[in-house]
C-alpha cells in the first residue's frame, strides 16, 4: 500500500505527520511526502494581479529567491522523509512545482499509484475559505482515492 502525504511544511505539519505514520506502521503502507510549491508566489511580490507592476523586474535576483526558496523547503522535506524512514517507515519525498494544487496532488498520486491520500485541513476563517477554497474539500470531490483528512491547527 501506498500513502500520499500532502505536506506544506507549516507550524502543523508534525501533527500531520505523526497520524500518517501511525496510520503507516498500522497498514505497513510505504510514504510519499508531496510538497506542491509554486513560483509563482515571488511574482505576487512584484505587482501581482492586484499591484502594478514595476517598470524593470530583476530577473536574476528573481531566479535566485525562487531557487533559495526551493532549496530551504527541498531540504525540510528531506529531513521529515529521513526522520520517518528512522522510524521505520519506507518513505520518500516530493517537491513539485506546480501553480494548481489539487490538480497537482491528482496527478501525482496517479504517478506514483497511490492508495490513499493524507492532508491536513487548517480550518481557514469563512472570508478565507470562500476565496482560497479547501483543498481537502476540493480533493475529497475529485480525486478517485480515498482522502484522509487531519483536523490540524497553526
Amino acid at each position: 500500500m501506498k500513502l500520499l502525504v500532502c505536506v506544506d511544511l507549516s507550524e502543523s505539519m508534525p501533527h500531520l505527520l505523526m497520524y500518517a505514520k501511525q496510520l503507516a506502521l498500522s497498514l505497513k503502507a510505504s510514504v510519499c511526502l508531496l510538497h506542491v510549491t509554486d513560483s509563482q508566489e515571488e511574482m505576487l511580490g512584484y505587482g501581482g494581479v492586484f499591484g502594478e507592476f514595476p517598470m524593470y523586474i530583476d530577473a536574476k535576483e528573481l531566479r535566485q529567491e525562487i531557487a533559495t526558496r526551493f532549496k530551504r523547503e527541498h531540504q525540510q522535506l528531506q529531513a521529515c522523509s529521513q526522520q520517518l524512514q528512522g522510524d521505520g517507515l519506507n518513505c520518500v519525498g516530493l517537491l513539485v512545482n506546480g501553480t494548481a494544487i489539487v490538480p497537482t496532488i491528482i496527478k501525482e498520486a496517479q504517478k506514483l499509484q497511490a492508495d490513499m491520500i493524507i492532508v491536513g485541513s487548517q480550518h481557514k476563517g469563512l472570508l478565507l475559505s470562500l476565496v482560497e477554497g479547501s483543498t481537502s474539500k476540493s480533493l475529497i470531490g475529485q480525486a478517485d482515492i480515498p482522502v484522509l483528512v487531519v483536523p490540524v491547527k497553526h
